[in-house]
């Protein structure tokens, strides 16, 4: 059992006897009213500012324990909800300018402290040091910086999630699980440490460049060798469906004439490339060193989206059969089907594709001011160092 103190889950998020809920699930409450002490543990959290919140827990059903018990399970867990949920709040930024999302990995952190299997006490074990306290005096809170949230059903990408999940079990439900499951989940916990607040109020360049490497590394650990052309090959294995992202017309880093061009997916996880080895490798930094042309946009703020689609190529995720609804015809009900699946690929496809364009241009564009052809021909899209 872990807690979440950062956010509310509004509607559980299971898979094969584990999951993630509210305080106002039943099965929570009922365990509250049979152990005094942890209804008390899971009333004594707050935010820094002595605001009184209701966190989220992480349940085992009792006949999944001794499968689900390790803490790599359950991080993992945690790490295919967060991973549907961050890629696509930063879609929501890039496309919408919406920037009240869940768009860190810090909101999905466990709290230390956690009421011991007798329910008598507080535990804490962690690589910083080992704990046992009284349940009365604690005093837990949020953490300090980022605003406690509601995670809704909206803010959740449903399809790589469930994809996701599904790979969960065939990871840790197995003693002997496949390689291809093991780099999964280490991708997404290297992705969770990429995606995690890259400095507070000190943040500077070389937080975001570390941030970017770290991010490369999530996308690295999915292919075979971890090397950039597999990478490349990864994100234009994905089905695009927006003609921006599929047209092979860029030169993207370590590109020779002479070879075939690619597509802006690939240019831009190419600029990623790039920078984490400048980073990484010390080399002098221009200050407008993450600033990628032609839209003159902050690299960093593309690298979620970006993973959730080389996700979509590693799991081949292609939409389920179609369920008719009572009344729906068959051709309504594909197509309902069809932009339900395919609304959120749709969201992060068109939040990719705003690299081309600086912020101006693309608000003109969704308001019918200026022509999107006419931005596009006169812009190709090339690193801020070269």
């Amino acid at each position: 059992m872990f807690t979440l103190p950062n956010i509310s889950i509004q509607e559980p998020i299971e898979v094969d006897g584990v999951a993630l809920v509210s305080l106002h699930d039943g099965r929570l409450r009922s365990l509250a009213t049979d152990h005094e002490k942890f209804a008390i543990y899971l009333n004594r959290f707050t935010t820094e500012f002595g605001q009184q919140i209701s966190p989220s827990v992480i349940l085992v059903h009792k006949d999944r324990f001794d499968l689900y018990r390790s803490a790599e399970a359950l991080a993992g867990f945690r790490d295919a909800i967060a991973m549907s949920v961050i890629p696509y709040s930063w879609a929501h930024v890039l496309r919408f300018e919406n920037n009240h999302n869940i768009k860190y990995a810090n909101w999905f952190a466990f709290y230390p402290w956690l009421v011991d299997n007798k329910y008598e006490g507080l535990v804490m074990s962690s690589m910083a040091q080992t704990g046992w306290h009284e349940v009365k005096a604690l005093q837990a809170q949020t953490s300090p910086g980022i605003s406690y949230m509601y995670l809704e059903p909206r803010m959740v990408d449903r399809p790589i999630l469930e994809a996701l999940l599904a790979r969960w079990i065939e990871r840790f439900g197995s003693q002997t699980p496949s390689k291809e499951n093991t780099s999964l989940f280490r991708s997404l916990n290297m992705a969770m440490s990429a995606a995690a607040l890259p400095g507070n109020v000190e943040v500077t360049i070389y937080d975001l460049g570390r941030s970017i490497a770290l991010w490369a590394s999530a996308f690295e650990i999915l292919t075979d060798d971890g090397q950039s052309d597999q990478v490349y090959n990864l994100l234009e294995g994905a089905k695009w469906h927006l003609s921006d992202n599929a047209d092979p017309s860029f030169e993207p880093h370590k590109y020779k004439s002479g070879q075939p061009k690619r597509t802006l997916p690939v240019w831009l996880y190419g600029a990623m490339y790039h920078a984490r080895n400048d980073f990484m490798h010390g080399n002098p930094i221009d200050p407008m060193r993450l600033i990628v042309a032609p839209g003159k946009r902050p690299l960093h703020l593309y690298t979620a989206p970006l993973y959730r689609m080389a996700l979509t190529s590693f799991l081949d995720l292609k939409p389920p059969p179609t369920v008719k609804q009572e009344g729906e015809t068959d051709y309504d009900a594909h197509w309902r089907h069809m932009h339900d699946y395919g609304k959120y690929q749709s969201d992060i496809e068109a939040a990719i594709a705003t690299v081309m364009f600086t912020q101006e241009e693309y608000r003109a564009m969704k308001q019918g001011k200026i022509d999107q052809a006419r931005i596009r021909s006169r812009h190709k899209p090339v690193e801020a160092d070269d």
